[in-house]
């Protein structure tokens, strides 16, 4: 059963007139502003490169790259700029989720800062020299395990009973610094062939389990009321099927790095896995259509986002059927991986990071003209990117890295001005409604 209640509220500005100087010095106010910034760099410089690959380094004017480009790729988006973001995320909200003191976001200079020199650094030493790359991912994932270290610190001092959400997400930290260290190490010895694999094992363990949990904790279509049997045994089983993905497709994405094929009836209970998982999400999901609170424009958009997540698994499901012709198999798979990071992953970022952004920043609205217009541009550029894989389809192909990198620099150019202002004098008014089951206790 369904109640309204009241879960966040509209706030006015109350800011002095002209605006705010932006000062370096503020990026150390709060995790959110140091983390999020950097990410925004990371994505921003990021995306250069790979375009710089693709328009550039296909006519021969760019040297060639010591590892794969394309495995690069996959590693770049999974692992270069999601951690922080994550970390930044979960060391703002997780003191109010524990009930601890915030993060002193001066600790956290010297993780932020090895993570984005090593990222930094390892872009160019691609042209250069293999054991350069190997040095800075390396780099890269100690500065990620300083930030796993201060999580872990946040967690033990905070409540036992209200640990759950934020150790998942300290967990996917740390399989992501563990990540950074193996791709290093293959690099190292002179198997680049592995990154793919790790990329994937990498994205799943990582960024997707961290924003389930973080999803079940906030979001209300993810809670309990679906099935009240289990809601009553098992109180967060939804959150624990989502989260079971992750270990699963990391173990059968390293299980192909070997060289072998899992046998037939592994790859049936694979995609048995995936479907059951979208049809529980589907569930817990689709329920809200029809809902007040998805007149708002926060939880439409990542309604939006969570209908990826579902066409994700949906894809991901049959590429796995094991009778698929190996083509088929290929393009499913293809089409299921971009749906889920670029589709759920990206879309959720956008908005999420975009509602922190903007309440720490005291403004009244988190999803104005802008946040809207850089929502609409990562669907087109979605939707172009998927359309580029058939025959011809260059130019679908040019507007989807175009809307990607446009989406990135948009959102740098805006969010990294707010994250160095002063947050602006805010008042709070009539409460929003959001649509939540009558027995969950979560709040944001």
């Amino acid at each position: 059963m369904k109640a309204t209640i009241p879960a966040q509220r509209k706030r006015v500005d109350v800011s002095p007139a002209g605006a705010p100087r932006w000062h370096a010095g503020l990026l150390l106010g709060s995790p959110h502003r140091l983390c999020f910034f950097w990410a925004g760099v990371r994505w921003l410089v990021g995306a250069g490169w790979w375009a710089a690959q693709l328009v550039v380094g296909s006519k021969g004017w760019l040297p060639q790259t010591v590892v794969p480009t394309v495995a690069w790729h996959g590693l770049w988006f999974s692992l270069g700029a999601m951690p922080l973001f994550v970390a930044g995320f979960v060391l703002t909200a997780g003191p109010r989720w524990l009930r601890t003191p915030p993060v002193d976001t001066r600790r956290l200079r010297t993780g932020v800062g090895l993570f984005s020199v090593g990222w930094l650094l390892a872009l160019p030493a691609t042209w250069l020299d293999v054991q350069a790359v190997a040095a800075t991912l390396l780099l890269a994932a100690a500065g990620l395990a300083c930030l796993v270290v201060r999580a872990l610190a946040m967690l033990r001092q905070g409540r036992r009973s209200e640990r759950l959400h934020a150790a998942l997400i300290t967990t996917a930290m740390g399989a992501m610094a563990l990540t950074l260290a193996a791709a290093a190490l293959a690099v190292a010895i002179g198997r680049p062939a592995l990154l793919p694999a790790l990329a994937r094992a990498g994205l799943w363990c990582g960024p997707v389990l961290a924003f389930v949990a973080a999803s079940h904790r906030m979001l209300p279509f993810l809670g309990d009321g679906l099935l009240p049997v289990l809601d009553e045994r098992w109180p967060n089983w939804s959150l624990w099927l989502l989260a079971s993905l992750a270990p699963t497709q990391a173990a059968c994405a390293l299980f192909f790095a070997s060289g072998a094929s899992l046998p037939p009836w592994l790859q049936a209970l694979q995609s048995g896995h995936l479907a059951l998982v979208c049809a529980a999400s589907a569930g817990l999901t689709l329920r809200l259509i029809g809902q007040p609170a998805l007149r708002t424009s926060v939880l439409r958009m990542l309604f939006g986002a969570a209908l990826w997540w579902l066409l994700s698994l949906l894809l991901l499901a049959v590429a796995a059927v094991p009778v698929l012709p190996t083509a088929w198999t290929a393009q499913f798979d293809l089409a299921g991986l971009h749906a889920l990071s670029l589709g759920y992953l990206g879309g959720t970022l956008l908005t999420m990071a975009t509602r922190v952004s903007a309440t720490h920043q005291g403004r009244s609205h988190a999803i104005d003209g802008v946040a809207n217009l850089l929502y609409v541009v990562l669907q087109v550029a979605l939707l172009a990117r998927r359309a580029a894989v058939a025959p011809g389809s260059g130019c679908l192909a040019a507007v989807g890295r175009c809307g990607l990198e446009c989406r990135g620099g948009g959102r740098l150019l805006r969010h990294g001005r707010w994250l160095g202002q002063s947050p602006r004098t805010r008042t709070a008014l009539a409460p929003l409604p959001t649509i939540i089951s009558e027995h969950s206790s979560r709040s944001s």
